[in-house]
């Protein structure tokens, strides 16, 4: 085969092995009348064209590094990256952390390369599956994601401090609801012995005073409050002890001796008849202080009553 002379028109055809400059100057404006013109703030024509042509000078044929140029819409903001990089590498390769001189500028940098959102609700988080959620959890993971958005912290640090919230709260549940059981036992346990078999009286006295006034929803609520140690009011011998003797004073009639067995349902004054009669049927017994005792008291409890009316 003998070489041919190439024409001048094929010496002027670029080759693939030798990519031609983009032509940067701006198209012809065509004016026949079935022509529209951009809008005003619509990029001029040929700026996408500039913008890609620099980011594959740029990218000198990585695919990784062009991948990454794209998610840039400017040479501004290319630049402001490089720049960023370069701040970056000048420290030593440590990312440069946000100060209260950040400009803005720096902070939208620091997010892009932290990975964290625009929007706080965008935040990736939520509590583990087996964890008891309630209503302050919910309150308390919405404020959390908004803090941590506020102070630009990256999402997997985020996730972490959740993480230890969730581990720290289910553990305070379980530490607090052991001592509940603890305290309740305690405070029966101590009642029963010093009331023996006035128990349930002087509990039902302190049940009905609070219900007569809180009502059924309202006595349901507050002798369900937690206490600082895990305990609820309704366990705390104090509490209980001092409702009980209200109670007991205001009704004399289903109080105190209420919780007697062989009392049980009686009124007041059945118990009183029912105690004198001792004396023709059972002398001895009457006169005993355990029948004396319990005298003693419905007379106490009775003046009580009359004196209200």
């Amino acid at each position: 085969m003998t070489d041919q002379p190439m024409t001048d028109a094929q010496a002027n055809q670029p080759t693939t092995a030798t990519p031609t400059a983009p032509d940067n100057s701006p198209a012809p404006v065509s004016h026949s009348p079935g022509s529209t013109s951009p809008a005003p703030n619509s990029p001029l024509p040929g700026a996408d064209a500039a913008l890609q042509s620099f980011r594959e000078q740029l990218a000198g044929g990585d695919a990784a590094m062009m991948k990454q140029l794209e998610r840039y819409r400017s040479t501004d903001e290319i630049s402001k990256a490089f720049r960023e990089g370069y701040r970056n590498a000048k420290n030593g390769g440590r990312q440069v952390e946000l100060t209260e001189k950040s400009t803005p500028e720096d902070v939208k940098a620091y997010r892009l390369a932290n990975g964290i959102p625009d929007d706080a609700a965008q935040y990736p988080g939520a509590f583990r599956e087996g964890f008891e959620v309630t209503d302050a959890d919910r309150a308390i993971l919405s404020d959390f994601k908004a803090a941590m958005h506020e102070r630009h912290v990256p999402p997997k640090v985020a996730a972490a401090a959740l993480d230890w919230y969730q581990d720290f709260a289910a553990t305070q549940a379980q530490e607090l609801n052991a001592q509940l059981a603890k305290v309740a036992g305690d405070t029966q346990k101590t009642l029963r012995s010093e009331w023996g078999g006035d128990y349930d009286g002087q509990i039902g006295a302190a049940q009905e005073l609070m219900r007569a006034h809180l009502g059924d929803d309202g006595f349901g609520q507050m002798m369900g409050l937690r206490l600082m140690d895990g305990s609820r009011l309704q366990d705390n011998l104090g509490f209980v002890k001092m409702m009980a003797t209200i109670g007991a004073d205001y009704y004399g009639s289903t109080a105190i001796l209420t919780g007697d067995i062989e009392a049980t349902g009686k009124t007041l004054e059945a118990q009183q008849q029912e105690l004198l009669a001792l004396r023709v049927s059972d002398p001895e017994k009457y006169k005993s202080d355990a029948v004396q005792g319990k005298l003693t008291r419905i007379y106490a409890q009775l003046d009580k009553i009359n004196a209200r009316k």
